[in-house]
């Protein structure tokens, strides 16, 4: 019984380690390098943004950017209950992009994403998901400004 149960879990290990899983963002061969990089708007939300940006500052790749982001998070209510208090709210985050190449050329482009979430009573934990929700945005709109720059 210990025998098949072992056995079992090597076939699954070798399946397992075998797949060729890799993430989309660890490979670090890009066709883009970034030489400079400057931020304005939201200061926590644009660590973010450079923390993942950060990685392909003076890379070995052919076309070379100075990007310069403003970042925007804008909080309201999205919908109230009888009484008038908040029962949803909306978090947008907004950030501009600004590409300059090595030739002058200036490129823009817009992100933004949005979530609705439901109020909370307890206010702490409220602020505590606000700022999870508003890093996993920042988080998401540099993805996608990596993949913009891969794809000039």
């Amino acid at each position: 019984m210990i025998k098949k149960n072992l056995l079992k879990l090597l076939i699954l290990l070798f399946f397992i380690y075998g797949c060729g899983y890799n993430p989309i963002f660890t490979n670090k061969k890009t066709n883009f390098s970034i030489y400079e990089l400057s931020t304005s708007g939201n200061n926590k939300l644009n660590k973010i943004i450079n923390g993942k940006l950060n990685s392909y500052k003076n890379s070995d790749g052919n076309k070379k950017f100075s990007l310069n982001i403003e970042t925007f998070l804008k909080k309201e209510i999205a919908s109230k209950d009888s009484k008038g208090n908040p029962k949803t709210y909306r978090i947008n985050l907004t950030s501009n992009l600004s590409v300059k190449d090595s030739t002058g050329d200036i490129m823009k482009k817009s992100f933004s994403k949005t979530i609705d979430y439901n109020n909370k009573s307890n206010k702490s934990q409220l602020k505590k998901y606000e700022n999870e929700t508003s890093k996993n945005l920042a988080e998401k709109i540099s993805d996608e400004i990596i993949i913009y720059l891969q794809s000039i």
